[in-house]
């Protein structure tokens, strides 16, 4: 009997979570397809029918669950205001979304520090690659109109000031997933970004 489409929907979200415990507990290389189908209670040939590999099951999680910050991020450019405003929006919102997402701050933990880059993984690399492409144009895009606007500092490169945002906060994640005991991420957010933000100010 043929499973439904909401049958074939549950199993599929029972993998995705069965690998985040087992990537999570192994890390990338030492999980097998057997260690992924036993956690979530099916046969490894599911594993082959929903996602045809430990590599697509990989970077499909990661996307998955990297793309459920979009609305966050959609919200806070949403709501408007100065560029400053929206910058610091969008800094303080994801970094708290990371740091109370289970989920979010697992899949990050799996790609910093239990995942070595491999040849099967290349597709996601490349998506991924292309993903910070776009976002420092973005966030180059916005800057560039803070100048035009006068908000920010007319002698900034406006692609150096998007790197620099991207790499702080990015640099922010990763230290607090290394040692949580370092900083409180949710707590110090604001005041980290206002760091970055007066410095790029007019």
């Amino acid at each position: 009997m043929r499973k439904t489409k909401e049958e074939a929907e549950i199993t599929r979200q029972t993998l995705l979570r069965a690998a985040l415990v087992v990537f999570s507990r192994q890390g990338y290389a030492e999980t097998r397809l057997e260690d992924i189908a036993a956690e979530a209670g099916v046969t490894r040939g599911a594993i082959y029918h929903h996602f045809g590999g430990k590599a697509e099951l990989y970077n499909t999680l990661v996307s998955e669950a990297t793309g459920r910050v979009l609305p966050v991020i959609e919200a806070a450019i949403a709501e408007g205001g100065t560029t400053l405003a929206i910058l610091r929006r969008l800094f303080v919102r994801t970094l708290l979304y990371a740091a109370q997402d289970d989920d979010y701050r697992a899949v990050n933990e799996i790609i910093l520090f239990k995942t070595a880059v491999s040849e099967e993984l290349a597709e996601g690399m490349t998506r991924k690659i292309e993903g910070t492409r776009q976002t420092v144009a973005y966030f180059a895009q916005m800057i560039g109109q803070g100048i035009a606007a006068g908000e920010i500092r007319a002698d900034l490169d406006p692609r150096d000031a998007a790197l620099a945002l991207i790499a702080l906060q990015n640099g922010l994640l990763m230290l607090w997933l290394l040692d949580r005991d370092l900083f409180d991420l949710a707590g110090r957010a604001a005041a980290l970004a206002d760091i970055y933000l007066r410095g790029i100010a007019a």
